[in-house]
């Protein structure tokens, strides 16, 4: 099986299917990746059918658990004419925010 290419995932169906392609390639079961996460073998299932509801960080953790990099972009970036040049959105600043260092 070939390695997955990146992909824009528009909802949780898309979501579960890349989990699922992922899982297989990696030659895993569902039961092997719900052992990983410390789940029932039911909420993989859940999941990979596109479950809208499923937990966030377990969400995560099986990204983590399949080699699986999320990210987010804005789609309005950039303006007509305006090439790739990046336009800094509330989402840039949000993440600004969060790698600061807290003071105690």
């Amino acid at each position: 099986m070939s390695p997955m290419k990146d992909t824009t995932l528009r909802n949780a169906e898309q979501l579960g299917r890349s989990i699922r392609l992922k899982r297989l390639e990696k030659d895993l079961s569902q039961i092997a990746l719900a052992a990983q996460l410390g789940v029932e073998r039911k909420w993989v299932i859940h999941l990979e059918a596109g479950n809208p509801k499923a937990e966030l960080g377990l969400v995560l953790k099986a990204l983590d658990a399949l080699n699986l990099q999320a990210s987010l972009s804005d789609e309005d970036r950039t303006a007509p004419g305006k090439g790739d040049r990046h336009t800094p959105s509330r989402l840039d600043e949000v993440f600004r925010q969060l790698q600061r260092p807290r003071r105690k």
